[in-house]
Order: C-alpha cells, then sequence, then structure tokens
C-alpha cells in the first residue's frame, strides 16, 4: 500500500503566493456544488459527562444523532484541556518547521505513513489542497517512530497522550451504541482488542482561488469511528446531507465524531457512513485532526450476526487487511468504496 508522491502545497504557495492554482488541483465541480445556508440546522451535540452519569437520555440522543446524521458533536469529554492545546500546538509547530526539515518525515515507497499525501493512485488524478501527517498510534507496537517528529520538542510524548486518551472515549462510545443498538457491549469491544488507531494531521493552506479546489476530497472513512479536532479556529469540514453541503460550525474544544464505513457494515445499514469533504479558506491556512479507530487488523469485517439474525445481509464479508489495502488503492469519490462492499457488487 503506497500513495503517490506529490509537492507539497504550503511550499507551493510559500514560493508562488498562491495565486497561480495548477491544472492538478483545478476542480470546477467544487463550485457548482449546493451548499446550505447559514439558517438550517446544526448537528447533534453529545455531552460526554451525562452519558457517564446518567445515560438514559443522552444515550437516546446519541441513537437518534446516529440514525439521523451520522455525525455529532462531543462535548466535555475527558481529554485533558492541556493535552488537547499541546496537540495543537505541537501539530502547528510541525507545519511551520522548514521545508527540508518537514522532509525528514516523508512518506516511503511502499508506506502510508509520514508526510506527505493519501489515496495518489494515478499520475494524472486531481489532488487535494492540502498536506497531511499520517501516523499509525495504536497498539504502540505498530508505531513506526521513524515518521514521528522529533519537533518540536514534545510532539511525540502529547500525541502519545492524546492517542491513548482519544481511544478510551472512542471505546466507551462504541459500548454506548452498542447498548443503543440492542447489542451486548463486548460484540463490538472484543473486535476492537488490539484494535487500530491511526492519526492524520491536516494542512490546508488558503488559496486565492478556494472556490477551484478541494482540500479533502468528498468520501466516508473507512474505519468504525472518527474523532476529529479542530487545530486552528478557520472553518472548512463540510457533510453531506439533503443532497447539499451542509458546513459543520466547530463547538470549542469539542470532537466531531462520525460513523465510517466498518461501522455501516457492522450494523448492516442501520448506521451509516457520511460523505464529507473539506473546502479551504481564500486567506487562512486550516489546520485539523482525525483519529481513526478501527477493529483488529486480523479480524473480519462483515455484516453482525447478531443484526442479520432477521434480516438480509446487505454487505459482504472481508478480512481486515485485505479491506484496507482495497480502501487505501481507491481514489476518494464519495461512497463509492462502500458501494464495492455491497453483496450486488463483485470486487474481483
Amino acid at each position: 500500500m503506497e500513495s503517490l508522491p506529490v509537492p507539497s502545497v504550503q511550499a507551493m504557495v510559500a514560493a508562488t503566493g498562491g495565486a497561480d492554482v495548477p491544472p492538478r488541483y483545478l476542480r470546477p465541480e467544487a463550485a457548482a456544488d449546493a451548499v446550505a445556508g447559514d439558517g438550517e440546522d446544526q448537528i447533534p451535540i453529545i455531552d460526554y459527562q451525562r452519558l457517564l452519569l446518567d445515560p438514559g437520555e443522552e444515550s437516546a440522543l446519541l441513537h437518534r444523532a446516529c440514525q439521523d446524521w451520522g455525525f455529532f458533536q462531543l462535548i466535555n469529554h475527558n481529554v485533558p484541556d492541556d493535552v488537547v492545546e499541546g496537540l495543537k500546538a505541537n501539530i502547528q509547530g510541525f507545519f511551520q518547521l522548514p521545508a527540508e526539515r518537514k522532509k525528514q518525515f516523508a512518506q516511503e515507497r511502499g508506506q502510508l505513513e509520514g508526510y506527505g499525501q493519501l489515496f495518489v493512485v494515478s499520475e494524472d488524478q486531481k489532488l487535494d489542497w492540502a498536506d497531511i501527517l499520517y501516523l499509525n498510534t495504536q497498539p504502540p507496537e505498530d508505531r513506526n517512530m521513524r515518521f514521528w517528529p522529533d519537533q518540536p520538542a514534545n510532539f511525540r510524548s502529547t500525541l502519545d497522550k492524546f492517542s491513548t486518551a482519544a481511544k478510551d472515549i472512542a471505546d466507551f462510545l462504541l459500548a454506548t451504541m452498542a447498548k443503543n443498538l440492542g447489542l451486548e457491549p463486548e460484540v463490538l469491544a472484543d473486535k476492537c482488542i488490539g484494535g487500530i488507531q491511526s492519526v492524520r494531521m491536516n494542512y490546508y493552506p488558503p488559496c486565492a482561488q478556494a472556490d477551484k479546489v478541494v482540500g479533502f476530497s468528498p468520501h466516508s472513512d473507512a474505519d468504525l469511528l472518527t474523532l476529529v479536532l479542530q487545530v486552528n479556529h478557520v472553518q472548512g469540514l463540510q457533510i453531506k446531507r439533503n443532497g447539499s453541503w451542509f458546513p459543520v460550525k466547530p463547538v470549542e474544544g469539542a470532537f466531531i465524531v462520525n460513523i465510517g464505513d466498518i461501522f455501516e457494515i457492522f450494523t448492516n445499514g442501520r448506521y451509516r457512513s457520511i460523505e464529507h469533504r473539506a473546502v479551504v479558506d481564500t486567506e487562512k491556512e486550516r489546520l485539523s485532526v482525525a483519529a481513526f479507530h478501527s477493529p483488529n487488523i486480523h479480524g473480519m469485517i462483515g455484516p453482525l450476526k447478531e443484526i442479520v439474525v432477521c434480516e438480509d445481509e446487505a454487505y459482504q464479508t472481508l478480512d481486515h487487511e485485505n479491506f484496507m489495502k482495497l480502501f487505501f488503492t481507491s481514489k476518494l469519490e464519495g461512497k463509492s468504496f462502500l458501494e464495492r462492499m455491497k453483496l450486488n457488487f463483485d470486487i474481483e
């Protein structure tokens, strides 16, 4: 698994001022897409402390959020402020390093981890207006420290603390969601023993022609559950809802949480992953970080037998390793990857 090497957008903007957009980044379809206005509802807000202390009503809100939206914002979570703020500062510090310093952590052939870009599978496909740092963070023995920056000085220790705290939140949410689906909590928990967490840090430079580029192509996440943290105050996340793009307004300090493709497959479509994208700003850079949580790499991805006991299976069953290979060797095109997992689609 690998992504073809591409130039750094940040370095390109620094060198040219970003006024001219190279043809590979021009996405004329982006400007044509309908975007919902400010009068629309915002995505649901779930209070983590209420889920912990008095779960009844908040669990019902969580269930509706998962069914109706596939996205929610999680407030009052247990990740200490110093860990959250420390991670934000370290991500900003990394992307402020000189280009040559960042290149020391660049992706290598056959590797997804490192500094660069993902999902570039051909020399002529359109590119995202972004640079990323992508790292495997859980389980700890899967970490390749070759790609973990040693600058800023406490980058590694802060990411380690954040990674552990984010996994604890994801595990608790998954247990609560299992109950909401009428499952025993261990049905999901057992699949996540030794489960995978990876972290993607995103840097979206400003673009004078922001309406003609895309920061992150429309897609749904391949995992079970994603936790996203806004690193600075520039918005850009949009979700597909009722046929148009819906801008998400992050609550200060909250995680934006979304259902992934594996969760949709496990639940046979009861909870659905949602297509989303990132757009960029004309004047300011945008930074975000996403923590992706998936089952153990040696498990099987398919509808849970406890779910499909009274209904037909909608998705194929595939070992997790091959599932991830299929995902990372595909171009991001909405929910097309999940469509390939449906029983009426031949993946060969």
